[in-house]
C-alpha cells in the first residue's frame, strides 16, 4: 500500500513538473516589403541543450562548434514563398558580444521548434570559422545566410544565439526577401 501511495504521489509531481517548464518561445514574422529589420536581445532569449543541432537528420552545426551557441537564443518563424531568395543577417551592435545565426528550413507543415527538432530539410549556420579553440575576444561580426526557393513554400526557424557565456546583448536581425 506504501508502495502505491508513493509511486502515485510521485507520478502526480513529475506530471506537474513536466506541465510548468516552459514552452520553447518563438516570434512569427511578417514580412513587410524586401527587407525587414528587427532589434533583439538575447536577454528575452534562453540557453537550451544542443544535441538536436547534430543530429544527422537536423545537421546544424556540428559538436565540435557547440561552444558558439551555448548562450541564449532566440527564435523566429517565417514562411518562404516558392520561387524566392531569402538572406538572414544578424548584426550585433556592440562587437564584444559574439552573436551567431541559424535558420532551419522546415515543410510547410512542420512547426518543430529547437531543441525538440528531429528533422529539418536543410539547416544553414553562420560563426565565424576558426582551426582549434576560438578567440571569443575577438571583435563580433555580422553573420549572414541564404536559402533558394524553387516551387515550394517553407517554414523558416532562424535561431539567433549567443556564444559561450553570451546570454545578453543587442542585435539586428535584416530579412532580404527576392522573387526570383
Amino acid at each position: 500500500m506504501q508502495k502505491t501511495i508513493f509511486l502515485l504521489i510521485f507520478i502526480l509531481s513529475t506530471t506537474q513538473l513536466i506541465m510548468a517548464q516552459e514552452e520553447t518561445k518563438v516570434t512569427d514574422i511578417e514580412l513587410t516589403g524586401n527587407t525587414t529589420v528587427l532589434n533583439g536581445n538575447l536577454e528575452t532569449g534562453a540557453t537550451m541543450p544542443l544535441r538536436w543541432a547534430e543530429s544527422s537528420q537536423v545537421a546544424c552545426f556540428p559538436g565540435t562548434r557547440f561552444i558558439e551557441f551555448q548562450g541564449n537564443h532566440v527564435l523566429y518563424r517565417m514562411v518562404m514563398p516558392p520561387y524566392s531568395e531569402l538572406k538572414i543577417t544578424v548584426i550585433p551592435k556592440d562587437k564584444k558580444n559574439r552573436i551567431n545565426v541559424y535558420a532551419l528550413r522546415l515543410g510547410e507543415n512542420n512547426y518543430d521548434l529547437p531543441p525538440d527538432i528531429s528533422r529539418a530539410i536543410s539547416c544553414e549556420t553562420s560563426y565565424p570559422l576558426y582551426a582549434g579553440n576560438p578567440n571569443l575576444r575577438a571583435p563580433a561580426k555580422p553573420q549572414s545566410v541564404e536559402y533558394i526557393s524553387v516551387n515550394k513554400s517553407y517554414n523558416i526557424v532562424i535561431g539567433v544565439a549567443g556564444a559561450k557565456d553570451v546570454l545578453s546583448g543587442e542585435f539586428e536581425l535584416k530579412i532580404e526577401l527576392q522573387s526570383r
